[in-house]
């Protein structure tokens, strides 16, 4: 819905509203910024409401995939939640048990841990006072001389002593606790309300937010369940696997209440970063005070084995298992943390991957929250053109030549010239009409491109997955069949016809190409000499597409019956009214990728391999939708 600033028509002096009246819409940056900043504030202010809300969610994220299991074993929906629920509430009574009667056996031994720490730590103090600690004496020194108040003699101290009542004794110790049960009821309320009527809940979301796209939001909350079901499996299975191999290098390693530390490990991995530097901290300090007299093996074991541990974890497993698994990024995931844990403390810190999730799926589908796809996503913020243009900006050719490299190890060539350097250099070429960039940088361009060319004209292509079968196995071409290439405008153009060439190459089809700078006399002359069966005529768009076409003109009216191929590469306008205007000329076709046109050259001058097999067949079809409208 449009908003509309400034006065109404019909105010005085308001004679020329057109001018003066600004119009805004919703999906204006300054609308957006001003919700989400609303949005924000309001779920600080409603944080009580809407933490244990965020939490029964999460819950129900988690039970929703054993629900579904027990529900396809032919239970009914209410019996599958109630058995779901009562099996996750025993788990975790079963391993609260276990905990407190470690903590029980650990509290025997506090003082004993305790003197061990002290013992130890006194090794560490030095003998001899330092400066620090002379002026930490001096200055509680003149405090205490400062605050101390005149003595008054025989005034006799009175203390008055209160005796709490039963009823206030009860307050103290059940009141702090009393808050948690009402939460944790509530929530389990929760969880059991939303696994009952999850279709019901989804239906009503539908309704409310996407009523007139109803595919667009089944999709939304479809992926964001999945991926949240999925992290959430995912982490707790790599958590238990953490937590049971630390019991078992613990309990190795001589550690006593091995299989507490092993518990406390895994849950305190729950929470994001903080969780494994404590799950680390208290097995550590634990090991120091067991540890016999004079000797400091144990902690350093433990050391090893958390290092070995996280090292492995956060190298190999965790980047694969949760990039996969959420589609968030990791530096996502660290500023969503940093936000959530502002915003609701440490169950934000618990809830931040989960609704950083969220955020992620709702840019990828909705079109005016698209900037949190592309903060928080893992797909790369840049297309691989648009990264290898970059680097080229940026001078940077080592860089550039990376990129190339590793997609030609995913990809054949025809593929990288038409999705990656063919593009590239239509960016130059239109940054360079609008003068964003000089010659220089232009030049840059062409020469680390015409180098990636060189090196890939040493190597023979042996990825031919865009041919046909019958097309990698037919004869190859006559030395009297002759193509000839026409650059149009620039050296931009000649470097698409050498990309042409070497797609042609494996078909032993050799390109004659004539560089742009000669005069359409000249042109025609040569075209003469050479004598060709086809003849391709290369143009980048923006500029030069008055020359391309007058180009065509002089070559049609001086060979009638000569095919005349154009390339219009990466056409950003409407393919079928460019290839009219071509055709219109005298141009026999036009295409708009490499591929295309390595593709029409082979079906129109490849040998058949069998008189009625019709040649059409040796090649794939066009690619591009308009490549066939000419």
């Amino acid at each position: 819905m449009p908003i509309q600033l400034g006065p109404p028509p019909h105010a005085e002096g308001n004679h020329d509203v057109s001018t003066k009246r600004q119009t805004f819409s919703m999906d204006h940056p300054i609308i957006i910024t001003f919700l989400i900043f609303a949005v924000i504030a309001f779920m600080y202010l409603a944080a009580e409401v809407l933490k244990p809300l965020a939490l029964a969610i999460l819950l129900s994220f988690a039970l929703a995939p054993l629900v579904r299991l027990l529900e396809r074993a032919g239970l009914p929906r209410a019996g599958a939640v109630i058995l779901t629920v009562m099996l996750a509430m025993g788990a975790l009574g079963l391993i609260g048990y276990e905990v407190g009667q470690q903590f029980h056996q650990l509290g025997k031994n506090l003082d004993t841990y305790q003197k061990n720490i002290i013992t130890k730590l006194k090794r560490f103090k030095s003998k001899e006072e330092g400066a620090i600690e002379k002026l930490t004496k001096i200055g509680a020194n003149v405090a205490r001389s400062l605050d101390n108040p005149p003595t008054v003699e025989n005034v006799q101290n009175v203390n008055i002593v209160s005796q709490p009542s039963f009823g206030e004794r009860l307050k103290s110790a059940v009141g702090p606790y009393v808050e948690y049960f009402g939460i944790a009821a509530f929530d389990l309320i929760l969880v059991l309300f939303i696994l009952v009527h999850r279709q019901d809940l989804s239906d009503r979301i539908v309704r409310l937010f996407g009523q007139g796209r109803v595919s667009l939001t089944t999709k939304t909350m479809e992926e964001a369940g999945q991926r949240i079901s999925r992290y959430l499996m995912m982490f707790a299975a790599v958590n238990s696997t953490v937590g049971l191999v630390v019991g078992i290098g613990l309990a190795l390693i001589g550690i006593p209440l091995a299989a507490l530390w092993g518990v406390l490990a895994a849950l305190f991995r729950f929470i994001p970063y903080v969780g494994p530097a404590t799950a680390f901290a208290l097995p550590l300090i634990f090991s120091v005070a067991v540890s016999p007299e004079p000797g400091w093996r144990q902690p350093v074991m433990v050391i090893a084995l958390f290092v070995t541990i996280e090292v492995l974890a956060n190298s190999f497993l965790e980047p694969v298992i949760y990039g996969k698994t959420t589609g968030v990024s990791a530096l996502g995931l660290l500023v969503a943390a940093m936000f959530w844990t502002w915003l609701w403390g440490v169950l934000g810190l618990l809830l931040s991957t989960p609704m950083t999730v969220c955020l992620a799926v709702l840019g990828k589908y909705v079109p005016r929250l698209r900037v949190f796809a592309t903060l928080l996503g893992e797909e790369p913020p840049l297309e691989p053109d648009v990264r290898f243009y970059q680097r080229l900006l940026a001078m940077d050719d080592d860089g550039a030549t990376t990129i190339v490299e590793e997609e030609l190890k995913k990809k054949p060539r025809v593929e990288v010239f038409d999705q990656i350097l063919v593009p590239t250099l239509s960016h130059a070429e239109r940054d360079r009409a609008r003068d964003d960039i000089d010659e220089r940088e232009q030049a840059f361009v062409w020469r680390i491109i015409g180098d990636l060319l060189d090196d890939l004209g040493q190597t023979p292509e042996t990825n031919l997955k865009s041919l046909s079968p019958e097309a990698q196995n037919a004869p190859a071409f006559p030395e009297s069949v002759r193509v000839v290439g026409i650059a149009a405008n620039d050296h931009a153009d000649t470097l698409a016809l050498r990309m042409l060439d070497l797609l042609l190459a494996p078909s032993g089809c050799k390109l004659e190409i004539i560089e742009s700078h000669e005069t359409p006399l000249k042109l025609a002359e040569k075209v003469s000499e050479l004598a060709p069966k086809l003849v391709v005529l290369s143009h980048l768009p923006p500029a030069g597409y008055t020359t391309a076409r007058y180009l065509v003109r002089r070559l049609r009216a001086r060979f009638p019956d000569l095919p005349i191929l154009v390339g219009r590469w990466k056409e950003s306008g409407d393919p079928a009214q460019v290839s009219e205007a071509m055709t219109t000329v005298g141009a026999s076709h036009v295409v708009f990728l490499v591929g295309d046109a390595r593709d029409h050259i082979l079906e129109k001058l490849l040998p058949k391999s069998e008189p009625d097999e019709p040649t059409k067949a040796l090649v794939p079809a066009p690619t591009h939708p308009a490549a066939a409208t000419a």
